[in-house]
């Protein structure tokens, strides 16, 4: 599991956590025959938030959609023909009971489809 905290700072005090956001897996990869294939799930987990959380999902590229882009949690989908697609992903978490403080996490998707996968 991969996290990342959110920070405030306040002038002259140390920086404190507000909230974190984890991403399971941290990585994924899907080995396929041609065709199209759908990933496992991503899950994420906001741990010392405030809800209601909102939830956006991005990719890098155009070769791998995303199944549920406003969801805590979401699967992957890409079409092929011997080919290789590696993009990022990056879900960014809107905790609207800290007053809209925002904290992304980035996972890798890479879809390979081969003959005879």
């Amino acid at each position: 599991m991969i996290g990342v905290a959110k920070v405030q700072s306040v002038t002259g005090s140390p920086v404190t956590p507000v909230y974190s956001v984890s991403l399971s897996p941290g990585r994924i990869d899907v080995l396929s025959g041609n065709g199209s294939a759908t990933s496992p799930r991503a899950f994420s987990t906001v741990k010392n938030g405030i809800g209601p959380y909102t939830y956006s999902w991005v990719v890098t590229g155009i070769d791998i959609n995303i199944n549920s882009e406003t969801s805590d949690s979401t699967t992957f989908f890409a079409s092929g023909f011997d080919s290789s697609y590696t993009e990022t992903a990056t879900l960014t978490v809107t905790d609207t009971g800290n007053g809209n403080a925002q904290t992304s996490k980035q996972i890798t998707v890479r879809f390979d489809f081969e003959s005879g996968a």
